[in-house]
């Protein structure tokens, strides 16, 4: 799940921070299931983005470098990650479906036999968390 040489090599990304900005349909990428992963290891917490996008027959599942930032407008936050990338997230789409879930489940297994951690989190407690603690850059 995280490559610890370069600590990330994701499909996806997110960066920013609690703000309102115009961003171009063409600039970010849409999911409609998203959520919200803690990942904790001896450097500390870094928070990543899974997502479904749908390609018009499967759900195309990406894990994003991690959140830099974010923006939060009319029902949606757009997450943006250290690689560049946008994702727009729709409040409502906020879940996964079981075989995800499962999925996760085994990441989070893998995780703890290395000594780190992996927690799935709704996103209202991870604004909490974000707005408390000055989250880890990579």
């Amino acid at each position: 799940m995280v490559n610890k040489k370069s600590k990330s090599a994701d499909k996806t990304s997110d960066e920013g921070a609690v703000q309102e900005t115009q961003i171009s349909p063409k600039q970010f990428k849409r999911a409609y299931q998203w959520g919200v992963i803690k990942y904790i290891d001896k450097q500390g917490v870094l928070y990543r983005l899974v997502s479904a996008s749908h390609d018009g027959e499967t759900a195309i599942w990406s894990l994003n470098s991690g959140i830099r930032s974010f923006e939060i407008q009319d029902g949606y936050v757009d997450f943006h990650g250290f690689s560049g990338s946008i994702y727009r997230c729709n409040f409502q789409d906020q879940g996964f479906s079981q075989q995800m879930l499962i999925t996760i489940l085994g990441w989070r297994a893998t995780e703890l036999e290395l000594g780190n951690d992996l927690d799935l989190m709704p996103f209202a407690l991870f604004l909490k968390e974000w707005l408390a603690y000055k989250p880890r850059i990579v």
